[in-house]
């Protein structure tokens, strides 16, 4: 790099030590959603790098980040959970297929000039749908945070599962969750700038190697593949028919862009959010 190139990195610091922040919360987060959403770890990581370009490019706020997220990757599992039947390839080919059915009915919307629903939107409303998603998140993780075995197809059905095996909790699993959640929350409200996050993940990544966790009964997400995934379409059967369960995915993920979007806009005078620009940038 010549100096000219050199002085214009110096000046950008600001934004090469956003994004390695961004990237340090990154990498664990989209592992755990592709976890949520029924996928290999290494999908969330796939997924994630092209979208935060193209929202770069195509997205109508300088502050809002697009990759994956805890709604609709629960959203997926949900979806395709019952469609796939156990079969780990159907099931990475049906949330294929639901994210081009998404992502062609966000096209539509683009289309068809439908911004202007982005006005009728009630915060209150997502903040509740949070909330629920929070509880069916964490209902769905009692299993892997507990070592109890867990069963059922709705989150009560999982949460009577969990109350009648309690006998039946490992000890090891118990204390990386709670030393974990316990080290997030200390690095939050004491060293915010500080990716809890990743330090989490290293410390984890070492204490399981270290005092053999997976023989302890600490579920591993284990070996991630190297390299990029072979490219292949889904089947036209298979996005028509979660057209109408991908409709409600883009109705969450729409309203969850938005409106986070426009909250980031009220503290800068200068930015305008362009709802209908949004729909072109989430269907891409």
């Amino acid at each position: 790099m010549n100096g000219q190139a050199w002085r214009g990195v110096l000046r950008n610091r600001g934004d090469l030590v956003a994004g390695l922040a961004v990237a340090a919360y990154l990498v664990p987060q989209v592992m755990a959603y592709a976890a949520v959403a029924g996928l290999p770890a290494a999908a969330g990581l796939w997924a994630a790098a092209p979208a935060l370009v193209v929202y770069a490019l195509l997205g109508s706020s300088r502050q809002l980040s697009m990759g994956p997220e805890s709604t609709t990757a629960l959203m997926t599992a949900s979806v395709v959970g019952p469609l796939a039947i156990g079969d780990p390839q159907r099931y990475a080919a049906l949330a294929a297929a639901l994210a081009v059915a998404v992502g062609l009915l966000a096209g539509l919307a683009w289309l068809l000039r439908l911004g202007f629903l982005a006005d009728l939107l009630s915060h209150p409303i997502l903040v509740g749908y949070l909330a629920g998603v929070a509880v069916i998140m964490i209902v769905g993780q009692l299993g892997t945070v507990t070592g109890v075995p867990v069963s059922g197809d709705q989150g009560p059905d999982e949460l009577l599962s969990f109350l009648g095996d309690l006998d039946q909790v490992q000890l090891a699993p118990v204390i990386v969750t709670v030393a974990t959640v316990a080290l997030l929350g200390l690095f939050r409200a004491r060293w915010p700038l500080v990716p809890g996050p990743l330090v989490a993940v290293v410390l984890g990544a070492v204490a399981a190697s270290r005092f053999d966790l997976e023989e302890r009964g600490v579920e591993l997400v284990g070996a991630v593949p190297a390299g990029l995934p072979s490219p292949t379409l889904p089947t036209v059967g298979d996005v028509s028919m979660l057209l109408w369960p991908a409709f409600g995915v883009l109705l969450v993920a729409y309203t969850d862009d938005v409106l986070t979007a426009r909250a980031f806009a009220l503290e800068r005078s200068d930015e305008r959010i362009d709802a209908r620009r949004e729909f072109l940038a989430l269907g891409a």
